[in-house]
């Protein structure tokens, strides 16, 4: 199938839709050529490239990585976020990656899933990962007016354990502390600052990425010029993009 045979949306999802049956069924020995074959697939078509090139549009893919990685009793795990923007952009990446050697594809699925052989770990690499990429792919590119920011879950939600919201409190509470002290502002404006500085604090247990880098913006912007509250404004900010929150 040539470029420009390629006419339609469905005619492209049908070639993508080949690449990744040959990735998953494949012997974990030899998964080099379909990987490859699945990434060229990808800039083959003007339809699927174009859509990548949007897919990865304001996704930081280093991050997304990062926060995929969660930590769990039986060791390490892999977790796919909720957008399926953000999915396409990481699996993207990530094959890249293995197809590059930038990392290794068996190193990768010996870490997330140690206690079994590669053979095993490969399947369970493409049923978890690979298996909803497909999904989120379908549903974005296929769906009339539906875009690459569809989402599971709207509000981009993710799981902050309960060490680092302990680790936070006190930096917060430090804030709090500086802004009741402080004279200089009107009853109504500290009241107001404190409802902000709670607010960003309760975004931050409930994991909503959004809600926590809009509230973040709005304090920053508050607390301008107030050197006490900008100190610790600044251990804030440390804290949070310490955790890719912000």
């Amino acid at each position: 199938m040539s470029g420009a045979a390629i006419q339609t949306k469905e005619e492209a999802y049908r070639l993508f839709d080949e690449a990744v049956t040959a990735l998953t069924t494949t012997n974990f020995i030899i998964t080099e050529k379909p990987i490859t074959d699945l990434l060229r697939c990808l800039i083959y078509s003007d339809h699927l490239r174009t859509f990548i090139i949007d897919c990865k549009k304001g996704v930081d893919y280093e991050a997304e990585l990062a926060a995929a990685v969660q930590k769990t009793e039986r060791g390490y795990a892999f977790l796919l976020p909720k957008s399926n923007k953000r999915i396409i952009a990481l699996v993207t990446g990530l094959l890249h990656d293995f197809d590059t050697g930038a990392r290794s594809l068996t190193s990768f699925i010996q870490n997330f899933w140690p206690e079994v052989d590669n053979n095993m770990r490969y399947r369970l690499f493409c049923e978890e990962i690979i298996l909803p990429y497909k999904d989120a792919f379908r549903q974005s590119f296929l769906s009339e007016g539906a875009d690459a920011e569809a989402t599971v879950d709207a509000e981009e939600r993710v799981t902050i354990s309960d060490s680092v919201i302990e680790n936070a409190a006190p930096l917060f509470a430090a804030l709090r502390t500086v802004l009741v002290e402080d004279n200089k502002l009107s009853d109504r404006r500290r009241d107001s600052l404190i409802e902000v500085t709670d607010g960003l604090f309760y975004a931050l247990e409930k994991g909503n990425l959004r809600i926590i880098k809009t509230i973040w913006i709005a304090l920053q912007l508050a607390l301008e010029g107030n050197k006490k509250a900008q100190r610790k404004l600044s251990d804030i900010s440390d804290f949070l993009a310490l955790y890719i929150l912000i």
